[in-house]
């Protein structure tokens, strides 16, 4: 069985998929306004939930697919954290992704830039789809001067729209995505090397990385 985890928002993604990515059920949940510490408080409950909800042990996980970032510096940590818990305890090996990745799967016939959103307003994280995995931090002025391509962007900009995009497409991170790239992965770490599996988070002073299996 397959497990799905994105943590890198303030929603809380889970979703169950068998072992060939066929995605069998899912939950999601928003942080209401003001409202800290959702993944904290609710992952491991909902992930239990979900599995008995389909009947099935934690033990009968082989793959555990998450997002990695960017996104969260909190969210993303306490998600990785579970996973790789789970991981040691369950035998299975961890599919780490990206946003962007994962964005650009669902959208293959996009060719330009994915742009999701910084930790600030005027910061914008930024792929090109022919390298989902080179993901840039820019600013408002770095990405305006960018030369014009077509843009997906994260919906997260349908409800906090950005001048700084202009006539974006927009698109939502997919379970069903998530699960068939879990599935079809050939990029499992477990044992021993999930103690080197970090979450990606890009600041103004590491602006720029490439994720690697090394860096993963």
């Amino acid at each position: 069985m397959i497990l799905l985890l994105d943590t890198s928002s303030s929603q809380l993604s889970i979703g169950l998929a068998d072992d060939d990515g066929a995605l069998l059920n899912e939950f999601h949940a928003d942080a209401v306004e003001g409202e800290r510490g959702i993944h904290d408080a609710r992952l491991a409950m909902e992930a239990a939930n979900l599995l008995q909800s389909e009947g099935i042990a934690a033990s009968a996980i082989s793959r555990i697919g998450i997002i990695i970032g960017p996104g969260s510096f909190t969210g993303l940590r306490i998600g990785l954290s579970f996973a790789k818990g789970l991981a040691l305890a369950c035998g299975a090996g961890i599919v780490p992704m990206t946003l962007h990745e994962v964005l650009h799967a669902a959208n293959p016939e996009h060719r330009g830039y994915i742009v999701t959103p910084g930790y600030r307003q005027d910061l914008f994280y930024l792929a090109n789809s022919d390298a989902p995995r080179e993901i840039r931090l820019l600013s408002s002025t770095e990405l305006s001067d960018l030369t014009p391509k077509p843009i997906l962007a994260h919906d997260f900009f349908l409800l906090h729209p950005s001048s700084f995009l202009p006539h974006p497409s927009f698109a939502a991170l997919s379970l069903v995505t998530m699960s068939f790239l879990t599935a079809k992965s050939t990029e499992l770490v477990s044992g021993a090397a999930l103690d080197a599996l970090e979450p990606l988070y890009l600041t103004e002073f590491n602006a720029t990385r490439r994720p690697t299996m090394g860096q993963y």
